[in-house]
């Protein structure tokens, strides 16, 4: 059988948390972790993983206060999504660029809402 990768993008801080069993379970996977330096254009990603539910404060210094270093990496996951990729996630992240909420805390609360500690949504 010929394996076919997925690349998935890992966000937020507690990757050694998961196992790579648990991620090879998503399979085929394999995982690049998009740090605070931001992203490859090699990838393209066919789903995306939130390791926390603060994952955002890795990414944003400002985020209390601002939007808008977590709407460009949110942008940059869409734009670097692979186009045939069916993911729950990736859906969710462009349902938030088309309609952003109207204040930061409504923001905060949805971008809590991205962490699935199960790593059943992908």
């Amino acid at each position: 059988m010929v394996k076919t990768y997925r690349f998935i993008a890992l966000l937020g801080d507690g990757r050694e948390r998961y196992s790579d069993k648990e991620l090879d379970a998503e399979w085929p996977t394999e995982p690049i972790v998009i740090d605070a330096f931001g992203f490859s254009d090699v990838y393209r990603y066919s789903g995306v993983v939130f390791l926390n539910e603060e994952w955002f404060a890795k990414y944003s210094k400002n985020w209390k206060n601002d939007t808008v270093d977590i709407d460009k990496l949110l942008v940059n996951l869409i734009k670097y999504s692979a186009k045939e990729a069916h993911s729950a996630n990736l859906t969710k992240i462009k349902d938030y660029l088309a309609s952003p909420p109207e204040t930061i805390e409504e923001s905060i609360t949805l971008w809590k809402s991205f962490y699935d500690p199960s790593l059943k949504t992908i």
